[in-house]
């Protein structure tokens, strides 16, 4: 291969030329057809967020022919697809992420860029006061103007009219003469002044306003003041009456001022006399210097600690004051509940207590307490459940019983069906079948009479609660046997 390269190096070398400019002019046409790379290729690679604009109609929109979106002139995106929802026409537009902010506010306006209808949406963002619209979401119908075309404005007019408007706007064409970029930027200057003038007339409108408020209430003041013409004339006269008095008084004012000086010769002889009080109290004030020296730290170590505790009162204790009151007041009857409470709850809990001590105590010598036997008990009740079968878990155990036992069981049975067929379920061996040595009918007798002594209470039982017809005692008799027997159920 590399033989084949270094023989044919002029070859290989217009061959690579040939390749890099099929890759530049496919990139040049590639970007001029709108051919974006996606946006996790580096450098070159774009990402778009797509929003929709509803319009009442999208004519001339055809997504893929290079239509824009443009805010001020600036191309932030294209339009991507036209479908029709509701008899409204929607129309995506894909944002650079970078542009991808549009607020509630924002407005959309579909223009013409050539005479040949190129359409080109041009968006004002919107204020972001407003709030943000959502990647994905919607402008609505109301925030959007399609596209007028001029028949449509000539349309609305009479024959006359539209005559005089074409010649209005074919003698203006002709007066521009290929101007018209320089009066669009010259009416564009204008701007700036316009809003200046709009912000003047608007404050003219509010000091018109408050001109209209001024005279307003100044007519109110003079109907109100003509209202009371009364009243001022007597203020007038009360006025004068109280000028008249001053001037009446001007002699007991002069023997008042003729009266002074005897006045101040008394308060300079009050202030000799307290002279001595002062002297007394110099030396009395003196001993307490050193006392109130002594204050002196006391009261500064007293501020230091006011001063250091104010935060603490003002902003933790007084909120939480605060706060806290409403639970106290709501906690208040239930205190007093749990105060009428607490004695029969104390005696509880040292039941509780010792029923716990006797649990856990230990007593000395072979013999183990109640704790020990719990995990013994525990063992055993996990081993008696350990085996099951379609039905369920199987209940192993073994079953002691001695024949005055058996015999109770049996006679009981027989006067009592349920208690009977619970007897019948333990599955235990007949007392004919075990106890049928003479040693064993002492025993088989006292099962007798417990069994007749049984079923005479239940009996009465029954005759005390329900007004029926007395069954008579069931006559129990079994043959003297003795048992031991073992055995499994469920």
């Amino acid at each position: 291969m590399k033989t084949a390269i270094l023989k044919h190096t002029r070859d290989f070398i217009a061959l690579g030329v040939i390749g890099l400019i099929a890759v530049l002019v496919g990139g040049y046409i590639l970007s001029n057809q709108r051919f974006y790379l996606p946006a996790w290729v580096p450098i070159v690679g774009s990402d778009f967020v797509d929003y929709n604009a509803q319009f009442s109609t999208a004519q001339a929109v055809t997504p893929g022919q290079g239509q824009t979106v443009i805010v001020a002139g600036v191309t932030i995106g294209e339009i991507g697809g036209v479908t029709l929802q509701n008899g409204t026409a929607i129309v995506q537009m894909k944002i650079r992420k970078k542009y991808a902010h549009i607020y509630n506010d924002a407005t959309a306006l579909l223009r013409p860029k050539t005479g040949l209808n190129d359409m080109v949406i041009e968006l004002n963002p919107g204020s972001p006061s407003s709030g943000e619209i959502p990647a994905g979401g919607t402008l609505p119908v109301a925030r959007t103007l399609p596209n007028v075309n001029p028949d449509e404005i000539l349309a609305g007019l009479d024959a006359d009219t539209r005559a005089y408007l074409q010649l209005l706007i074919n003698g203006g064409g002709q007066g521009l003469k290929g101007n018209a970029t320089e009066l669009s930027a010259t009416l564009k200057r204008f701007d700036p002044a316009a809003v200046y003038l709009a912000e003047i007339g608007t404050q003219l409108g509010k000091r018109q306003d408050y001109i209209k408020h001024g005279i307003h209430n100044f007519r109110l003041l003079s109907e109100a003041l003509g209202a009371r013409d009364t009243q001022l004339a007597r203020f007038v006269r009360s006025s004068n009456d109280v000028f008249t008095v001053f001037a009446g008084e001007q002699a007991n004012l002069r023997k008042t001022l003729s009266l002074l000086p005897s006045a101040l010769s008394a308060t300079n002889q009050a202030v000799i006399s307290s002279n001595a009080l002062t002297s007394q109290m110099g030396p009395a004030l003196s001993k307490l210097e050193p006392t109130a020296v002594g204050t002196a730290e006391s009261l500064k170590t007293l501020q230091a600690f006011a001063k250091a505790t104010t935060p603490v009162i003002k902003d933790q204790l007084r909120p939480f004051t605060a706060e806290a009151g409403p639970t106290v007041a709501a906690l208040k009857p239930a205190a007093a509940d749990l105060a009428a409470t607490a004695p029969q709850l104390d005696k509880s809990f040292t039941v509780l207590n010792t029923i716990t001590n006797d649990l856990a105590y230990n007593p000395p010598g072979q013999q183990e307490g109640y704790l020990y036997w719990l995990a013994w008990g525990n063992h055993l009740s996990a081993s008696m459940l350990s085996a099951q079968d379609a039905h369920g878990p199987l209940r192993r155990g073994t079953l002691f019983g001695s024949c005055d036992a058996l015999t109770l069981f049996e006679g009981i049975g027989r006067s009592n069906p349920e208690v009977g067929t619970l007897i019948q379920l333990l599955n235990a061996p007949k007392t004919s079948a075990v106890c049928g040595s003479a040693s064993s009918a002492s025993a088989v007798a006292r099962g007798n009479e417990l069994a007749r002594q049984t079923v005479q209470r239940q009996q009465a039982g029954r005759t005390a609660t329900t007004p029926t017809k007395q069954a008579p005692a069931a006559t129990v008799t079994a043959p003297p046997t003795t048992t031991t027997q073992t055995g499994a159920g469920r």
